[in-house]
Order: structure tokens, then C-alpha cells, then sequence
């Protein structure tokens, strides 16, 4: 099979997985738009936006570990694998606590800050960080080595154990608490199947993990970190200045319409998943087939992508009533700008994956680090309205991925 069918048929494979992970998405969230109060939903869809922003260093963790972990299986060296992951998860524990501790002394200062009316959502939070710190290791290693179908199952089984816990709590009258809670049981869930996928590992358990040469590794994290920065604040920060400067029911619509302004993040998703370790292999290699799958990827998408925005422009009303329910009226009115701000951001997964997987940081870190600046400065000038939220992110994101198009365009020259 030629490196681009493989390419293809792989991403086939995921974005089959990804229309039930997306089901199950919709489906938890259509149910609490529809359970929860607007300022109980805005808070949800806050906390969910805040955990990927303080979850950025594991991001990075997460792609570095992928990138290596794909190279180390290309050199037949299951041992450096295993080690990897090992020493990993160590790192991953002095996170956590150092994360907790931060929480503790910034509880007030939190809560005051995002209109929080519970500390109970605050700590949900915090576990829901804490939980999803055992997910990214054995991610990573099953991406990294192109173990696909178990990672559609492990992404399967996550997305659909958040619907039957989160639901099943937020049934039994915990609101947004028990939404949250539920995220956490499923994360742990999630966990123990990777670790199963994984048990071929287990045998070098017992191996010198302490000679594994991490120094590589570590000199592509620290790049990699600031380009996960700059990708999820770009992502999450215009739901916390709705959080901040808006009533809390307002923040509620605009949750409402970002839900349905993501969905479209259905379809990159599995195609940067499957990317990443071709790309990564492709350079350890010194072969450039991923270039081509990148091209056709990002024709492909946005072909659906711009389909999707003018049926958002015609029918706003459609997706809020189908997803939220009636008497949304805010959500109505700024769905479809909200959708062609979100194409440029959920376009932008797949150059940015194609050059770290590649290590090629300086191609990302100029116009990345200028964003992760320009952005919040842009926002704290213009938050008057939901609609010039919209039009600083839509920018934003058109920028950086323009630059890295263009960028594209000059690999390998």
C-alpha cells in the first residue's frame, strides 16, 4: 500500500472513530444546554476551555513523547519506548502536585475572577486536571507508534463514558459539578483501556529507564510548549474574557454557539492525529511523502469547512435549535460569524502538527509567539460586543495560518 493510501485509509479509520466521538460530544452537551442554566452551561463550557489552557505543558509532553515515540519504533527500539513513557509519567506526577498547590493559594482569587458561585466547581476542575494527566502518556506512545484502532477505541469509550457519568450525575442533581465529575470517571476510564493496548510495554518494566538519553527529547519540548501555548490561547481565551467582562447567561449563549462553531474540529482532528507520526517517521527517514498528504488535507477541509459556514450564514437558526434547544436568540444571532471565525483556527492543527512533528519550530515560533502576545492585547482593546470577540479571533487565527501556509510552501527549498 502506497504511503498515501495508508495515509488516507488510517484517517478514514479515525474519522469514522471521530463521528461517534463527536456524537457523544453533541450528545453530552445538547443534554446539559438543555438541563443546566445558561450561567451553569457558560460555566462548564469555561472549565472545559480552562483545563486545555493549564493542560498546555502536557500538550507539548504529549507531542514530544509522540514525535520520539515514532521514531523509536522506526529503529525497532521498544525498550526506548517503554523508558520514555516511564519517565514521563514521573514528570507528570510533580505536575499535578505542583498544580494542586497553585489551586489551593488562587482558590479566591479564581472564583472572584470567572463569577464562580461554588468552590466544588473550582476542585472539579482540579481533579478533572488530575485525571486527565494519566491520558496523555499512553496517547501519545499509541499515536507515536500508529496503533490507531486502539486509539479510536480508547477515544470512543472516553467520549461515551463522559455522556453515561456526566449525565447520570447531572440527573442525580449535581449540575455543573457532577458534568464535570463525570469528565473525570471517564478520563480514568479511558486510562486503564491505553494501558491494556499498551501491556507489549509492560515487559521492560523492569529495564534501566535511567539510560535513556532524554536531553533530545527535552530541547524539543521547551519549543514545542510555546507552540501549544500559542495554539490554545488562541483556542480558550475568548471564552474567559465572555466569562469576565459578561453577564454569566451571556457567556451560556456564547458557549452555545462555540459548540456548534467546533464541530468542524471533527474533521482535522483524526487527519493531524494520523499526520503527526507520518510526518515525524517521513523526517527520520529523510523521505517527504506527508507533504503531499498535508496539501490534500487542507483542500479537503476547507472545501467542507466554507460548505459548512454559508449553511450556518443561511440557516443560523437550524444547528442552535437542533443542539440547544429554542429561546437562544443570542446564539442564533452569532453562530454563523462565530463559524467562519472558527475556520482558520480549526484549519491550523494540521501545518502546525506537520512542522513539529518535523521539529521545524522555526517555522512556527515567530508567527506563534507574536499571536500568543498580540491576541490578549487584541481582546482587552476590543471585548465591547460578542461580535468583535469574534472578529479579533477570526483574525487571529487567519493570520497564523496564512503564515504557515506560506511557510508550506518553502519546505525542503
Amino acid at each position: 500500500m502506497s504511503h498515501l493510501r495508508q495515509f488516507w485509509s488510517a484517517g478514514a479509520l479515525l474519522l469514522t472513530a471521530s463521528v461517534g466521538v463527536n456524537a457523544a460530544a453533541y450528545v453530552f452537551q445538547a443534554v446539559l444546554a438543555r438541563w443546566l442554566t445558561d450561567d451553569d452551561f457558560g460555566a462548564v463550557k469555561w472549565a472545559n476551555d480552562w483545563l486545555g489552557y493549564v493542560m498546555t505543558p502536557v500538550v507539548a509532553l504529549q507531542v514530544a513523547m509522540a514525535r520520539y515515540a515514532a521514531v523509536f519504533d522506526a529503529q525497532a527500539d521498544p525498550q526506548a519506548v517503554a523508558s520514555l513513557a516511564w519517565r514521563a509519567t514521573r514528570r507528570l506526577a510533580w505536575y499535578a502536585a505542583a498544580f494542586l498547590l497553585f489551586m489551593a493559594a488562587a482558590q479566591s482569587w479564581l472564583m472572584t475572577g470567572f463569577r464562580l458561585t461554588s468552590p466544588g466547581l473550582l476542585w472539579a476542575v482540579a481533579g478533572l486536571v488530575v485525571a486527565q494527566l494519566t491520558v496523555p502518556v499512553t496517547t501519545a506512545v499509541l499515536q507515536g507508534l500508529q496503533r490507531f484502532r486502539w486509539l479510536a477505541i480508547v477515544g470512543l469509550a472516553q467520549s461515551w463514558g463522559r455522556v453515561v457519568f456526566g449525565l447520570g450525575l447531572v440527573a442525580l442533581g449535581f449540575g455543573a459539578v457532577g458534568a464535570l465529575g463525570g469528565q473525570l470517571l471517564a478520563a480514568f476510564m479511558a486510562a486503564g483501556l491505553a494501558l491494556w493496548a499498551l501491556r507489549t510495554l509492560w515487559r521492560h518494566r523492569g529495564a534501566d529507564h535511567g539510560a535513556l538519553d532524554t536531553r533530545p527529547i527535552y530541547r524539543y519540548f521547551w519549543p514545542a510548549l510555546v507552540v501549544s501555548f500559542g495554539v490554545s490561547t488562541m483556542g480558550s481565551l475568548d471564552m474567559s474574557f465572555v466569562r469576565h467582562y459578561f453577564e454569566p447567561n451571556v457567556s451560556g449563549q456564547f458557549g452555545k454557539a462555540k459548540m456548534i462553531a467546533q464541530a468542524f474540529g471533527f474533521l482535522v482532528a483524526p487527519l493531524a492525529t494520523v499526520l503527526f507520526p507520518k510526518a515525524a517517521s517521513d523526517a527520520a527517514r529523510g523521505e517527504s511523502y506527508a507533504v503531499r498528504a498535508l496539501w490534500q488535507s487542507l483542500g479537503a477541509t476547507l472545501v467542507v469547512g466554507v460548505a459548512a459556514a454559508t449553511a450556518c450564514s443561511l440557516w443560523p437558526w437550524l444547528p442552535v435549535r437542533l443542539l440547544a434547544g429554542p429561546n437562544n436568540l443570542v446564539a442564533e444571532a452569532i453562530v454563523a460569524p462565530f463559524v467562519w471565525a472558527m475556520l482558520p483556527l480549526a484549519l491550523l492543527p494540521l501545518p502546525v502538527q506537520f512542522f513539529m512533528a518535523r521539529a521545524d519550530f522555526k517555522r512556527l515560533l515567530g508567527p506563534l509567539a507574536m499571536l500568543v502576545v498580540a491576541y490578549p492585547a487584541a481582546l482587552w482593546l476590543w471585548h465591547d460586543t460578542l461580535l468583535q470577540i469574534l472578529a479579533v479571533s477570526g483574525v487571529a487565527g487567519a493570520g497564523a495560518l496564512v503564515s504557515l501556509i506560506w511557510s508550506l510552501s518553502h519546505v525542503g527549498k
